[in-house]
């Protein structure tokens, strides 16, 4: 059997127009699909070299690309595990309008 290498502390998510963000593996965790990828039992591409690229996280409006909606859930990752087990009152994550339905369908997807 190999000797897998310890994992990164970061991961990189590889936005569909190629923007890549690195993120600490402890809040990439938080999604439960990002999780998964990363900790599955095997030699799959995304756990042995700590990168996602996410071909269906798309926004079509001529306004936006694909990585502000990357972007934002990376945000929320980090908000998410900032305030997770908070007792004070925890702040509003603000999402613009016109990225809530692609915010959605990233949340449901990524299971965060």
């Amino acid at each position: 059997m190999f000797d897998e290498p310890p994992p990164s502390n970061t991961v990189k998510l590889i936005s569909a127009d190629g923007f890549e963000f690195i993120i600490d593996r402890k809040y990439a965790m938080a999604s439960g699909t990002i999780k998964n990828m990363l900790s599955s039992p095997g030699q799959f591409t995304e756990s042995i070299q700590n990168e996602i690229h996410f071909r269906d996280i798309k926004y079509d409006a001529a306004t936006f690309q694909p990585a502000i909606v990357l972007e934002k859930v990376c945000k929320y990752l980090y908000y998410n595990v900032r305030y997770m087990n908070s007792t004070a009152e925890i702040p509003e994550f603000k999402i613009e309008p016109e990225l809530a339905l692609e915010m959605l369908m990233a949340s449901d997807f990524l299971d965060c």
